[in-house]
């Protein structure tokens, strides 16, 4: 599987090759900050910025903020999502307020919200979370 290979190019940065799992049966709360790639299949409430791609997977279930290079939603997305490029699949839900560059939905993918295309503004993460 491509996701969890080492890759004998050892000049390659570690962002593209690693991969932060929150797994079925997982509930987390809070703010995340990724430069790696994310795939959700528990349930992961808050603030969630990653430089690459966010994956909600079938059974995953992610509420808040989501801001992302690409997003591909599986499961359930529901809050504002900000991103290059935006991915329903079939089995995919999302709920909420869309500010996206692309956007494909697949037949049986549902989308329920307001979106706002954007023409060539990047996505800004916030590269260091503010202390509360």
């Amino acid at each position: 599987m491509a996701i969890f290979s080492k890759g004998s190019n050892s000049t390659a940065p570690s962002s593209n090759s690693e991969t932060t799992v929150i797994s079925s049966g997982a509930r987390i709360e809070g703010k995340f900050y990724f430069a790696s790639m994310l795939h959700v299949d528990g349930e992961l409430n808050g603030v969630i910025h990653s430089e690459s791609i966010v994956v909600i997977g079938k059974n995953g279930n992610l509420k808040g903020e989501l801001k992302a290079d690409k997003i591909v939603v599986n499961g359930y997305f529901e809050g504002e999502l900000e991103a290059n490029s935006l991915e329903i699949l079939t089995g995919g839900m999302v709920n909420g307020d869309i500010n996206i560059k692309e956007l494909a939905i697949e037949n049986g993918g549902r989308f329920n919200g307001v979106s706002k295309i954007r023409q060539d503004d990047p996505v800004r993460l916030i590269e260091n979370a503010p202390e509360e």
